[in-house]
């Protein structure tokens, strides 16, 4: 299910850390577009990325035309509408090789799923989720069938809760208040939540999430940062409550997802620096 941002990218714009002057509306808009497109989209009209993206229809189609003609959306004359181009992967790929992901974290994330019954799974924020971008199982790993490009709710998973625990207290507080939804009451409770998360972050090193999305699924997550700040890595263990019981979890689990999520980092860092 889609979450919409209720802000525009204008609205978004008048927050860009120094100002305006060095910030690129037309390359953020162009961006935007682009990350309109979900997994589970074949192909968008110019009037529903304007929606998602909150653009004036001419902006979007003046958007859709110059993105086709570099080669990073194509055009389904028949249909009217656009789907994303293979050139598109290009950036992914260069994405998962300059930065060492895909040769750095995996190894380690397959030791993780090693431990028992578990998915080791990055992942990284979606507008308003968080979206997997690789995720590692045995296969007889008893889990939620979730895969590369599924997504979870920011407020309720762990992955969500770690990338909160890592944002400025202010922003974590307007996030939390403008994703969660219910009563007054609910919402306070929400919120008292994901402050108890924080703090488990700052202490442990970890967020957890008990049942709290799927009943019977009990999960752990951390955070990469890079020294540079901007949007951290998040990497989480995920089994049947069953397995991942809270004995476990304060006792291999949590340890086990620290060290791990450091010897990425720390590898990360050399690997940046060459």
């Amino acid at each position: 299910m889609r979450r919409k941002d209720n802000k525009t990218l204008d609205d978004k714009n008048s927050a860009v850390p120094g100002g305006q002057r060095q910030f690129v509306t037309a390359l953020a808009r162009g961006l935007s577009v682009l990350a309109a497109f979900e997994p589970e989209d074949h192909t968008l009209g110019n009037q529903e990325i304007a929606e998602r993206t909150g653009l004036p229809k001419p902006t979007v189609s003046r958007l859709t035309y110059t993105l086709r003609e570099l080669g990073y959306l194509t055009y389904h004359r028949r249909l009217g509408r656009y789907s994303l181009s293979p050139s598109v992967l290009e950036l992914g790929h260069a994405t998962l090789s300059s930065t060492g992901i895909a040769s750095i974290a995996r190894p380690v994330m397959r030791d993780l799923s090693e431990m028992d019954d578990v998915a080791v799974a990055l992942g990284i924020r979606s507008r308003d989720l968080i979206r997997y971008i690789d995720l590692v199982r045995r296969p007889e790993a008893v889990v939620l069938s979730l895969d590369v490009g599924s997504t979870l709710p920011i407020l309720e998973s762990a992955m969500g809760r770690a990338y909160l625990a890592t944002r400025p207290d202010t922003e974590r507080h307007e996030l939390v208040e403008r994703l969660a939804e219910g009563t007054t009451a609910k919402r306070k409770q929400i919120a008292k939540t994901i402050a108890k998360a924080a703090e488990s972050y700052r202490k442990l090193g970890y967020v957890t999430s008990l049942g709290e999305w799927r009943p019977e699924i009990h999960a752990i997550a951390t955070a990469i940062e890079s020294d540079e700040g901007g949007e951290p890595l998040i990497m989480n263990m995920g089994g049947l409550a069953s397995i991942m019981t809270s004995e476990r979890i304060a006792r291999e689990f949590g340890p086990a997802l620290v060290g791990a999520a450091q010897r990425i980092r720390s590898q990360m860092r050399s690997h940046l620096a060459r």
